[in-house]
């Protein structure tokens, strides 16, 4: 019930619909939780060992890995008592550290009325040991402090050391690495941009002149253009991830192509030839550029706002920074799994969130018959049935990932995207304050 996102008050409702009766009270349920819990951190430190023993041997330096980290909380991040982040291996795509944070304990909360009593201090000097309380401070600053746990903690636990953070634009974590200087003066590291995050820049900037200025309407900056300029900006950095020039010329490439017009070509930063992306030049090659026409192209109002964007967006250092190609996707994917386990639309406790976080890690890296072996560690018989089903699940998250890069089915999620990205233009929550995707 837990792996479905059901605690116990959903399991009294199934029981009692199901008419059955409860199969536990409060106190052995959260027993089950304990041992359920101890369980799962096993299996997944078993996982994530694999896992960076993987990771070492697909690196080309085997004691200077390169990760990607990121941060989830349960509700918005300065609102949220509970929160987790993650380090994923840039080779395998796996999980190779995982920590959960919490600002809040039951326990720590039904005893604060009694704080200074003889029984009080007894009483504390029993749970300091199991207190689910491991932060201090804002929720905001939750993810810096888990990814600086898990760079500290490294060597001791996989004797490796993490040489390249790959970061979103929320540049606060890889400043606190700088701070802390986890491996020693002497030993550095180095940010590397997730091209991704890099790419909502552009889209995010656009559409906040856009409403500054107001070059909404028919043939100004419309949502359609946004979205193509973004893509195009994001291309432009994927395809050159070699080249800090490259990069530069290709994202200028495309903002001249949709400046140029047929009494003013701007296609010098276009690439040449018949199988050029640009229309222009392969007219050019091809022998036809007298009967060419451009299309409508960007008016000079929106083209004067939009090129300190570019200039901005294009700058050497965040480019050098984009170097590799690097993403952040795996992370995201998982920080989605965790939360499957552990919905935010229902309360979860300490517990029930590591509980998530530690099979979300196993089931990530080793597929859904990692299952198995949790039930190996609880003592749990299966059958051949459980094997199977582990396997269909397995089979369904492929083919579902199979689907998803189809042509209808990219064109339906980037439809939604931009909705969504519109929505969260309009609608800016309390979260900004303490993540900004848009400083570098």
């Amino acid at each position: 019930m837990g792996y479905l996102g059901i605690g116990y008050s959903g399991v009294k409702i199934f029981c009692g619909l199901m008419d059955l009766c409860v199969p536990a009270c409060r106190s052995t349920y959260n027993t089950i939780i304990k041992k359920i819990r101890n369980a799962a951190s096993a299996i997944a430190t078993v996982s994530m060992n694999t896992a960076v023993r993987e990771e070492i041997e697909c690196s080309e330096n085997k004691n200077s890995l390169v990760v990607s980290g990121d941060g989830s909380w349960r509700k918005r991040a300065c609102q949220s008592l509970h929160g987790i982040a993650s380090l994923i291996g840039n080779y395998t795509g796996k999980v190779l550290d995982v920590v959960v944070k919490s600002s809040y304990c039951a326990a720590c909360k039904i005893w604060e009325h009694r704080c200074g009593t003889s029984e009080y201090l007894e009483w504390l000097n029993i749970h300091e040991e199991e207190c689910n309380a491991n932060h201090e401070g804002n929720a905001g600053k939750m993810e810096a402090d888990a990814i600086i746990e898990m760079f500290e903690s490294s060597e001791s636990k996989y004797d490796v050391k993490y040489k390249y953070y790959i970061g979103d634009g929320d540049s606060k974590t890889f400043k606190t690495i700088l701070t802390k200087k986890p491996y020693g003066a002497e030993f550095e590291i180095y940010k590397r941009e997730c091209v991704g995050h890099v790419q909502k820049r552009m889209g995010t900037r656009l559409r906040s002149i856009k409403k500054e200025k107001k070059l909404g309407g028919v043939g100004k900056l419309t949502d359609n253009l946004i979205g193509e300029l973004t893509k195009y900006y994001g291309k432009a950095i994927r395809a050159n991830s070699d080249s800090v020039e490259k990069m530069k010329n290709s994202i200028w490439a495309t903002y001249y192509h949709k400046c140029s017009t047929d009494d003013h070509p701007q296609h010098e930063f276009c690439p040449v030839g018949p199988e050029s992306w640009c229309s222009w030049r392969k007219a050019e090659a091809e022998g036809k550029l007298e009967t060419y026409i451009h299309k409508p192209a960007i008016r000079c109002n929106v083209q004067r706002e939009i090129f300190p964007i570019y200039e901005a967006l294009s700058d050497d250092t965040l480019l050098q920074r984009c170097l590799g190609g690097y993403s952040q996707n795996a992370n995201e994917c998982f920080n989605n799994k965790v939360w499957k386990i552990a919905p935010k639309t229902s309360f979860s406790g300490t517990e029930t969130i590591e509980i998530a976080a530690f099979l979300a890690t196993a089931v990530f890296n080793d597929g859904c018959h990692a299952l198995l072996a949790l039930f190996e560690k609880l003592n749990i018989s299966y059958g051949n049935r459980t094997v199977v089903a582990c396997q269909e699940e397995d089979n369904r998250r492929l083919h579902d990932s199979d689907i998803s890069v189809q042509r209808r089915s990219k064109q339906s999620r980037i439809k939604k995207i931009r909705d969504l990205q519109k929505k969260a233009d309009e609608d800016i929550g309390p979260e900004s304050c303490f993540y900004l995707p848009g400083n570098f």
